[in-house]
């Protein structure tokens, strides 16, 4: 029952947000009565970081498995983003939610959610620019300034209705990060 509520929570903050949602709507969903729904978890809130953080785990793995891999910096790169945008658009856009919804969380959880974030999703990644920048593969540059520029990059592509992500457009977005756009 716990991991239905998680889906079915999961897919009414995607469609409707955070504030769109209530418990009562979740329970209706689930098919079940409110006071199941508040047996499970406290409130939307613990919802959400629970949400987040499986999230998390996920993408966690993906990003130590592409860090493990033999290959330069871009060719890890290129497969962690590779293997982001095969999961299903609802996990994609779990990112989404993570970075615009965990304001709602208490202060606790909140700052739990972003240090994990970091972390674990966005230390990694950023360590591997830095690691291309000190062996000479990536020019000179700030590897979280760059970090921050890929997802910016990437991030029209977790926000519905772009959420089916075109892996063409993948290919080409990750070509102008790494290589430019001058011939």
């Amino acid at each position: 029952m716990r991991e239905r509520i998680l889906q079915t929570a999961t897919v009414q903050f995607l469609e409707r947000g955070y504030d769109g949602v209530s418990m009562r709507e979740i329970a209706e969903a689930c098919g079940i009565t409110k006071a199941a729904l508040y047996y499970h978890f406290t409130g939307k809130a613990e919802l959400l970081a629970e949400i987040v953080t499986e999230s998390l785990d996920q993408m966690s793995e993906l990003v130590e498995a592409g860090r493990a891999r033999p290959g330069n910096v871009e060719e890890r790169i290129r497969w962690i983003i590779g293997r982001i945008f095969e999961l299903s658009a609802e996990q994609r856009a779990i990112i989404r939610l993570a970075r615009h919804d965990t304001d709602r969380l208490n202060e606790d959880d909140r700052q739990n959610v972003g240090k994990a974030y970091a972390e674990r999703f966005l230390q990694p990644l950023a360590g591997l620019l830095a690691e291309g920048t000190a062996s000479g593969e990536l020019r000179e540059f700030d590897p979280d300034w760059g970090l921050w520029l890929l997802l910016g990059m990437l991030y029209p592509f977790l926000v519905p209705p772009a959420i089916s992500a075109d892996p063409r457009a993948i290919t080409e977005l990750l070509d102008v990060f790494f290589h430019g756009t001058a011939r």
